[in-house]
Formats: structure tokens, sequence, C-alpha cells
């Protein structure tokens, strides 16, 4: 019993002197950092004596409104990067924009943007061939929203490549050169873009409930066969008709062509726009921000947040859509194999001509100059010294060529020119008429000989 009460207290006497030690080793630390606040340059300033002069109390809610301030500020810098990781700017010197639309028309509230598809399967990516080219003219004061399809076939000149197929041009430069030479080849002032990759476009159609559109029975036999080859799991469409496609299905369908022409195809992605637009105005204005937030996330485009919001008031009220094709009727094209690739090869200052005629009407006695325009306009941007003739471009070929005309089957009221369609979309319409079913298969027509640089498949 004693040796267990020495033990006893010998780990008493021991775990006594840890204590101490432990205590002893905190009191010099806290002497020494007494020390250093005593001898610190903040304590001792100006500011610092006020500080420290204050209650505690007081310090802590300075504390805490400093703190309620940073985190404000991450939670913008959150929001700002959701509403901004899309943006992709291109650089403007280098667009090869156009003065002519500046000299015949001056400043107009006319604001045009290209949008580009790339058929791709890669959900991330945003490169290859462009098969859609569209340019999208909006005109705010008028409430009028002007489709111009650029056939992906078309035989234009693209800078530091030969004359070849427009789509090739996104592969080769990405937005920046298909902007280039669309404004190139069509003497156009094209400063913006927005690219949609395929996978992504039916991802945006579900978030929007999917769209109603026209379908006849040839195309829904070939949509269910193309859809099955590339999703075991696709939900088939069991009726021709108006009807209502799912973001996949509506996807497929914008992608038809073999069963028609790319002419068709065109139409096809442009009853597409139309509808999801109809979609669009069924969404609450309490929720435009949250829906372009969601949608911009499956994009690129080179428009901010805020330029994009600017259009929201549009979907209020009716709006008018006009829709066309690059070549049409009167551009003298020729379609056929042209250096081991099928192009369609057309007079570029006929379709130039008639494609300012449609975005801009008819050229003005003088040039209206509008100054500080509330809705902005491509030509306010436009350099005139920064106008870049494209390369070589294709031949312009007159009327007495043996031609293959490509034209457009109306979905609604047709304009004065036959490639050339409108369309009023009041608040309440659901979706425009079909096409017929009957089209115009291109017939490949030999070109004339040139000496021109070979096209690419």
């Amino acid at each position: 019993m004693k040796r267990e009460r020495t033990n006893s207290e010998e780990k008493e006497i021991l775990l006594e002197k840890k204590l101490d030690a432990k205590v002893e080793k905190k009191y010099k630390k806290e002497q020494e950092k007494a020390k250093k606040r005593k001898n610190s340059k903040f304590r001792n300033s100006k500011f610092g004596k006020q500080w420290f002069a204050l209650a505690k109390w007081k310090r802590v809610t300075v504390y805490v409104i400093l703190i309620v301030l940073l985190v404000a500020l991450l939670a913008f810098g959150v929001v700002y990067g959701i509403y901004n990781n899309f943006r992709n700017g291109v650089d403007e010197k280098n667009l090869g924009i156009s003065s002519e639309i500046a000299d015949k028309y001056g400043d107009t509230d006319i604001f045009n943007v290209a949008l580009f598809g790339v058929d791709t399967r890669d959900e991330n990516s945003f490169s290859g061939r462009s098969d859609t080219i569209m340019i999208i003219s909006v005109d705010k004061k008028n409430n009028v929203v002007k489709l111009s399809s650029i056939l992906r076939d078309s035989y234009v000149a693209i800078e530091g490549h030969k004359n070849q197929k427009i789509t090739h041009a996104y592969a080769f430069g990405g937005a920046e050169l298909a902007i280039k030479t669309l404004n190139q080849n069509f003497s156009m002032n094209i400063t913006d873009y927005a690219t949609v990759n395929f996978y992504k476009l039916g991802q945006a159609i579900d978030l929007l409930g999917g769209i109603d559109v026209e379908v006849t029975e040839r195309e829904r036999i070939h949509l269910n066969d193309i859809g099955d080859d590339e999703n075991p799991d696709f939900g088939y469409l069991n009726e021709s008709g108006f009807v209502h496609l799912t973001g996949e299905q509506a996807v497929v369908y914008a992608r038809l062509r073999k069963i028609d022409s790319d002419v068709e195809r065109s139409n096809r992605q442009k009853k597409v726009i139309e509808a999801l637009l109809v979609q669009a105005r069924k969404v609450s204005p309490s929720k435009y921000s949250e829906m372009l937030k969601t949608m911009m996330s499956l994009c690129e485009t080179s428009l901010s947040f805020s330029e994009i919001m600017s259009f929201a008031p549009m979907l209020k009220e009716d709006i008018t859509i006009q829709m066309t094709n690059v070549p049409g009727e009167e551009d003298n094209a020729i379609g056929g194999i042209y250096d081991g690739a099928w192009v369609w090869r057309y007079d570029l200052a006929a379709a130039t001509e008639r494609l300012h005629l449609f975005i801009y009407g008819e050229v003005p006695d003088e040039p209206i100059t509008k100054k500080n325009s509330s809705w902005g306009s491509n030509s306010n941007k436009t350099n005139k010294n920064n106008t870049t003739a494209a390369p070589t471009t294709a031949p312009n070929l007159n009327a007495a060529t043996t031609t293959n005309p490509v034209g457009t089957t109306g979905e609604a009221t047709t304009s004065e020119t036959t490639s050339e369609t409108t369309t009023t979309v009041p608040p309440t319409t659901e979706s425009s008429t079909a096409p017929p079913e009957t089209t115009t298969e291109p017939v490949a027509t030999a070109p004339p000989e040139t000496t021109e640089g070979n096209a690419a498949a």
C-alpha cells in the first residue's frame, strides 16, 4: 500500500510539473504577443489608436459588416461568372467588316448576329464545320426578326484558304474566320455571333418544354430512322401533322437532309427557331433572367448577358418573322460537283444586293444618321478604315448560263421575292403551317470551265 501511495504521489508531482511547464510556455507566448502588440506599427498609428479605443462591441459590429460585404462580393463574382462563362470575344479588327452598309444606309436600328450550328456529339465542343449558318437581323423598333440562311455548300472565298464550301470556314478558324467570311463575301457588318452544338440544342429545347411544328409523314419516317440509328432509346414520333417534339426529336428533325435537299433542311431549321421563339414567349417575364442564364450556358457567344436581355421586351409584343435563303432563285445558282465536292456556285454580287434589300429595305436617297440610338446597331461599330476585301471570289454567273435555281417553300405569306417568306407570330400563336411535301431536289449542272482553286469535300 505504501509503495502504491508513493507511486501515485510521484505521478501527481510529474503531472503538476508538466502543467506548470505548459502554463509557463503559454505565459511566455502571451508576453511575446503583448510585446509585439506594444511595438506594432498599426497599433501605434493614429488609426490604430482610434480603432483600439473603440468599445469591443463596436469593433465586432464593424467586423460583421465587413464579412457581410465580402460574402456579397463573392456572391456577385459567382453570379457574374455564371452569366458570362459562355462569352467568347472576337477581335473586331479581324472580322473583315464592310463599310457598304454604312455607306448605303447610314446608322440603322438593325442588329445583325451570326448564328452557327456545329454538328458535333461532344457535349462541350464548339468546333468543327458549321452545318447551320444564319444571319439573324433584329429590328427592335418594328419588332421584326429576319432570318437569312446561307446554305452550307455555298462556294465562297475563305481568307487564307482556297475557294470552297462556306461551312469549312468555322472549322478552319472558328467563329472569327466564319464571321469574316460572311462579311467579306456578302459585304456585311457583323460583329457578334452565337454558336450552339446540336447536342446542347436538344437540352435548350427541353428546357422550354419542347416545340410544336408541322411534320410530314415522310419527315416522320426518316426522323425515326435517324434517331433510332443514333440512340437505341430514341423516343419514336408516332404521328405526322402538327406534333410536339422533344429536344432530341427536334434536333434530328432540324438535321434531316437526305429525303429532299439542303434547302429544305434550312427551312426546317428556321421552323425550329420560330417554334423556339413561340415557346420563349410563354415564359413569365419575371423568369427571363433565370431562363437566359441557363440557355446561354448551353452556347458560346460574343454577346454579354445585358445585351441579350435588352431584346427581352420584344417577347411581349407580336413578332414578325421573315425568312430567306441564299442562294435564291434570283442568284443564278448552279449546283453540282466541282473539283471533287458538291457545291453551290452563284452570282455573289446579286446575292449580296438581295440580302441587303431583305435586311435593310430600299436604299434611301440620303443615308439616315441616328445619333445616340436607344437600340444600338452593328453599323455603329463599323470602321470604314477596316474594310477588308475578300481574296478570290467565286465567279458571277449571268442569266444566260444554264442554272439550277434554289427555291424555298413558304411557311406563311409569301413576300415579293419568291425566296422570302414572312410570318407574324402573335402571343397566342403556337406555330406556323408547314411547307408542302413536294420539294425540289438540286440537280447537278456542270459549272463553266474556270481555273479557280480546289473545293474541299
